[in-house]
């Protein structure tokens, strides 16, 4: 229910929350690069079903810049 405004770019540094292109899917995950290494991070809790990925290549396609919670209605 969340919206998250990316700025279109193809570069990114450690600790950007991007879109990347992997297996043909854009996918929002945290960059984490180690040792030259890149890991797709996910910033979701269930992180059994949303595990982290070990990409040979990235292709970044934008970088986070805000994110925006829906106001709930109040009773």
């Amino acid at each position: 229910g969340d919206y998250v405004v990316i700025r279109k770019q193809n570069s990114a540094s450690d600790g950007d929350y991007v879109v990347a292109l992997y297996e043909g899917l854009n996918n929002l995950k945290e960059l984490v690069i180690d040792n030259g290494r890149y890991i797709l991070r996910s910033c979701n809790e269930d992180k059994e079903r949303y595990g982290d990925i070990y990409p040979e290549e990235i292709q970044i396609q934008g970088v986070a810049v805000c994110v925006a919670h829906r106001l709930k209605k109040m009773l």
